[in-house]
């Protein structure tokens, strides 16, 4: 049975290849002429470009189990909490123009450098002033020890009242410019200590005059006891005069 199958295929397959071969030979000749033209695409040409940069591989993270710590027991103080200050709410100043705060800035300031120059110069003048004043009260207290230690002596000497008189009234011109100066020194005294010498010194010259004058005097019929009080009278004067003169030269 295999057989026979077999040989019916095979007169098959040749029966046919028999009808292909006759279909070739009756087939139309084709015109070379007649065909499209064909050209032919340009093959892709290699050209060297630039290499890719090699990736370098990603680092793999290696788990590694880090051993527990052991747990130790510390004495910890624990701090104390610290009070927290709560600042009270300022009050925000009001803003107020430049103007009104330069004039409240400068203006305190040069007043009062202007009360200050006033109080200098006023302490300059007055020290000045005394300055001056104690000069001519010293200059007074010379001329009161001149009349005192000189002239008056010299008046006292004479061997007659005639020359006696004389000699003073020679000198009276003197005496009464001190007596002038020191009036003027008693208006002007800078201080109320100051005005009671030079008051006190005209007080004193006045009463020096005085027993000059007595002991100078002319008059006939003078007895000895006139005589007497008239020169106790110059004593006290003359010491009167020197005690002034030592206040003042202190």
């Amino acid at each position: 049975m295999r057989r026979t199958a077999r040989s019916l295929v095979a007169v098959a397959l040749a029966a046919a290849l028999t009808a292909g071969l006759d279909g070739c030979d009756s087939l139309p000749e084709i015109d070379p002429s007649r065909l499209p033209d064909i050209t032919s695409v340009p093959l892709p040409t290699d050209t060297a470009g630039p290499a890719p940069e090699p990736t370098a591989p990603e680092p793999t993270e290696a788990v590694t189990e880090e051993p527990e710590p052991v747990p130790t027991e510390t004495d910890t103080e624990e701090p104390e909490p610290e009070p927290t200050a709560t600042a009270a709410p300022s009050e925000e100043p009001a803003e107020e123009p430049a103007a009104e705060e330069d004039a409240t800035v400068w203006w305190p300031w040069v007043l009062a450098a202007l009360v200050a120059l006033v109080i200098i110069v006023a302490i300059w003048r007055f020290r000045q002033r005394r300055r001056a004043w104690d000069k001519r009260l010293s200059h007074a207290a010379g001329e009161m020890s001149w009349l005192e230690e000189s002239l008056i002596p010299q008046v006292l000497s004479k061997p007659s009242a005639a020359e006696a008189s004389t000699l003073w009234r020679a000198a009276r011109p003197r005496v009464l410019e001190l007596d002038r100066e020191l009036h003027d020194l008693g208006q002007s005294g800078p201080t109320d200590a100051r005005t009671a010498a030079a008051g006190e010194g005209s007080q004193v010259l006045g009463g020096l005059a005085a027993a000059v004058d007595a002991e100078t005097s002319t008059e006939p019929g003078m007895g000895a006891d006139a005589l007497r009080a008239s020169r106790a009278q110059l004593d006290q004067a003359r010491a009167q005069a020197r005690g002034w003169i030592e206040e003042v030269r202190r």
